[in-house]
């Protein structure tokens, strides 16, 4: 009789997780980037999970408490309070994966950091020249000490190639997904629509590679002068757009709607009823507004350039991010509502393809090839 071996149990992997980001009182783009790949990972059963700010551990509950309240404001006081107790430092011999920058290089034994985009270093011309020696001082040094370089896209990950060589063997992809918290949908059913019209929207800080010049310079082309529709534009002001607007006849700058930053359910609403959707960006890592549009059902208008192809897929639209005529063209063709019909389906599946498990995947593959 062959004596069975007794089953050696292998313990789960850990992963720490940086969850500095949360602790913004106001959740948007890199927030709420860490907070998809928060609530992934929390999904999963076969991956030990940590905490941490600035090496120091962060206790999960406080972190799941923050998700459910979509702020990091009472997260920031939690961390304020336990700090002056002392905080407990992170294993620095176990894995650390950090959604954006890191504060620290090295000191830890295995580290990965998430590239969103590299626009600085792309287009420079499109930046004030303090915000490029912000994101570069510590870069290079930043992608020397990762073992693994998380890309949000092959777009990124190519230009990152070609700025950064010695990245091509330790660059990986790691899609973020478009999500919305459940209780919008119920908030929603019982609030009328918002009272401005037809409507378009534009989503993003108003800077020169948001490319908002190739979108008031078209308000005089006849297809979108003759037509009522209005664009609602979401995001503070930038750099240079006074300029822009100061060049606007009467006529066309009260077609433009600006809301400044609004909360997530504020853009959700204003989403779910917009015919649809404008991406002219020169440049754009991702473009998570995009795939948000279209997870309710908005195709989206795109320039055709960057990460766009990748990410809106046969869901939307492209034109020439430098042709105000050829945009013209493509908003009267997205102005036919059969024509958005048809793309509004094929938004929301491509969409789809777009998940927590696919995200979760990629950090589960990294820490089990070199475990």
């Amino acid at each position: 009789m062959v004596k069975k071996l007794p089953r050696v149990r292998r313990s789960k992997p850990k992963l720490t997780i940086d969850v500095g980001p949360l602790l913004e009182t106001q959740w948007t783009g890199i927030p709420v980037f860490t907070r998809r790949v928060v609530q992934s990972m929390l999904q999963r059963d076969d991956v030990a999970l940590d905490f941490c700010w600035n090496l120091a551990r962060i206790d999960s509950k406080a972190v799941e408490a923050a998700l459910r309240i979509n702020s990091g404001a009472l997260l920031r006081d939690w961390y304020e309070r336990q700090s002056g107790n002392g905080l407990e430092l992170v294993d620095k011999s176990g894995p650390i994966f950090y959604p954006s920058v890191k504060r620290f290089h090295g000191l830890v034994a295995r580290e990965a950091s998430t590239v969103h985009d590299i626009s600085t270093l792309v287009m420079p011309e499109n930046h004030e020249t303090a915000n490029i020696d912000y994101h570069l001082e510590h870069f290079a040094e930043e992608l020397a000490s990762s073992e693994t370089v998380f890309c949000v896209s092959s777009a990124t990950e190519a230009a990152l190639h070609a700025n950064f060589p010695s990245t091509k063997f330790k660059t990986r992809l790691l899609y973020q997904y478009a999500d919305w918290p459940e209780e919008f949908e119920d908030i929603e059913k019982n609030l009328a629509p918002p009272v401005i019209g037809p409507y378009v929207v534009v989503i993003g800080t108003i800077e020169p590679r948001k490319n908002l010049a190739l979108l008031l310079k078209a308000l005089a082309e006849p297809a979108i002068r003759d037509s009522a529709v209005k664009f609602v534009i979401i995001g503070k002001k930038g750099w240079k757009v006074d300029a822009f607007l100061a060049e606007l006849p009467p006529e066309s700058r009260e077609r433009l709607l600006f809301t400044g930053f609004v909360t997530e359910f504020t853009k959700y609403r204003l989403l779910r009823h917009c015919e649809f959707m404008i991406f002219p960006s020169l440049y754009e890592g991702f473009g998570i507004p995009a795939l948000e549009a279209m997870s309710l059902g908005k195709p989206v208008l795109a320039a055709m350039t960057t990460s766009f192809p990748e990410v809106i897929g046969d869901g939307g639209i492209y034109f020439d991010a430098y042709s105000a005529t050829e945009f013209a063209l493509a908003f009267q063709e997205m102005s036919n509502a059969d024509r958005r019909l048809e793309l509004s389906i094929k938004a929301v599946a491509h969409a789809a393809t777009f998940n927590a498990k696919r995200l979760s995947d990629s950090l589960v593959r990294w820490l089990a090839e070199q475990r």
